[in-house]
């Protein structure tokens, strides 16, 4: 497998800076369709919300089509899928995974059978491994002298490092969640700890092999340069790229659309929503009435649904 390094100086750096198109290249052909939101978070992982409440906030919005996309898990996929039935809305049973790579890189899974057997066994391997990287973050954390152990929201395996930073913030260790990475968590701080992950490769042939379709997450974040990354995760089956985030720039979404229409991948809108994890953000944000997420619904709306 190819190496997914970025260069030290990634030229589409500068390309983000001076790009000169805006975002009405990208609306122009409006559409009528209503809309979706495929990165949706709920307390099975770092958010807020159970997954019924976060059906029924991305609802309140207007969400027509959405996908719960927890970290490494999809325990909350049964009581949000059950949900969307109840009030009409069109579910996709996903997932957020993360990959090892140079810098940290997220694959979606969107509408997998969540049952897949090689599925399952990888999602219990996610989980120990991410239950001994965060038992082991909150004994350095002890270490000096941050004892965050009765703050922590949820099972220690789900947990992700947002949720250990708002333990820090309620054991009055940190700001806030901001301030806690920068003193605590992020690399080369006294809480910073990782473990084994599973490849951009391995992730992909699972998403693949649950009849799902792989997604690159918020692909401007960290320092890979998408022009090369993204061929090389298409050839490894990657389906499609999150054109529209909260993390992008109007900027940042024409290059991330370019390329995907170039390599014929789907672009996706994702909120990225984590109820009062993140307030400022809510379901149904990046939605755009453009062509191009017309489209990527027509391509998931034709996918037979998926059943309890």
């Amino acid at each position: 497998m190819k190496t997914l390094d970025g260069a030290a100086c990634p030229p589409y750096l500068y390309e983000r800076r001076n790009k000169q198109k805006t975002m009405a290249n990208l609306l122009a052909h409006k559409t009528a369709q209503e809309p979706f939101d495929l990165h949706l978070h709920s307390n099975c992982s770092d958010g807020s919300d159970t997954p019924a409440q976060v059906v029924r906030a991305a609802s309140e919005r207007g969400v027509t089509m959405l996908a719960l996309t927890d970290h490494d898990n999809v325990l909350g996929v049964p009581e949000a899928m059950a949900e969307a039935a109840k009030i009409g809305v069109r579910f996709l049973p996903s997932i957020e995974m993360d990959a090892e790579w140079s810098h940290e890189m997220h694959i979606l899974g969107l509408d997998i059978d969540t049952q897949e057997p090689r599925m399952q066994e990888a999602l219990v391997i996610a989980l120990r491994r991410r239950g001994e990287r965060n038992r082991e973050i909150v004994q350095r954390l002890l270490n000096i002298g941050c004892d965050i152990r009765e703050h922590l929201q949820g099972e220690i395996g789900a947990a992700t490092r947002l949720n250990i930073a708002i333990a820090l913030v309620k054991g009055g260790f940190a700001a806030d969640t901001r301030d806690a990475f920068a003193k605590y968590l992020r690399r080369g701080c006294p809480g910073f700890y990782t473990v084994e992950r599973f490849s951009p490769e391995t992730i992909v042939q699972l998403i693949l092999g649950a009849g799902g379709v792989p997604v690159w997450a918020h692909p401007m974040n960290g320092h890979a340069d998408p022009h090369k990354v993204a061929p090389m995760l298409k050839e490894l089956g990657l389906m499609g790229m999150e054109g529209f985030h909260p993390s992008l720039s109007e900027g940042d979404s024409v290059v991330i659309t370019s390329i995907a229409r170039q390599m014929g991948l789907i672009v996706t809108c994702g909120s990225d929503y984590h109820g009062d994890h993140r307030p400022a953000v809510v379901p149904g944000q990046t939605w755009r009435d453009t062509a191009l997420l017309h489209q990527t619904r027509e391509f998931l709306e034709a996918r037979p649904q998926r059943a309890l």
